[in-house]
């Protein structure tokens, strides 16, 4: 949505506005990853 969003309340360049969504992204797939694996039942001895 940042990236999207063309009158963004903060004071910011196209660029960073750019990169900014570009981490969020990464982080959510991530995170995304990281809930995955962690769902997965794990063997106890």
């Amino acid at each position: 949505m940042i990236i999207f969003w063309k009158k963004i309340p903060l004071n910011m360049d196209d660029n960073y506005r750019l990169m900014f969504g570009g981490l969020l992204i990464v982080y959510a797939f991530f995170r995304f990853l990281r809930f995955f694996n962690s769902s997965e039942p794990t063997e106890e001895s």
